[in-house]
């Protein structure tokens, strides 16, 4: 993040060039090495009470990293979790093809 403006309510950010884990799915590209991340990230924020918009569009990859590009967060609850939530995402189940559907 750039910058913010509360009053308008405008962000500014970095633009992080690569895919996102989104692209990846749909496209086939094995997203297994970024689910340790994933996971890592989804920890500290639930440690901090927090729950964070797994959707894979708001992941972008670049050098072997995932960086999160969304900023909505939420307060913790364990049904919008990474592992109960997200998850449902970050791989070709039902729940991305629906979603492809409806969206592609």
């Amino acid at each position: 993040m750039i910058s913010v403006d509360d009053i308008s309510e405008i962000i500014v950010k970095e633009y992080i060039e690569g895919p996102t884990i989104f692209e990846m799915v749909r496209d086939g590209t094995s997203v297994e090495p970024f689910l340790i991340q994933i996971r890592e990230m989804a920890e500290l924020a639930r440690k901090a009470g927090l729950n964070i918009d797994y959707f894979p569009t708001n992941f972008v990859v670049q050098d072997h990293l995932i960086y999160y590009v969304d900023y909505e967060c939420n307060q913790y609850m364990d049904e919008w979790n990474f592992e109960n939530w997200g998850i449902k995402y970050w791989s070709r189940t039902p729940e991305f093809e629906e979603y492809l559907k409806h969206h592609a």
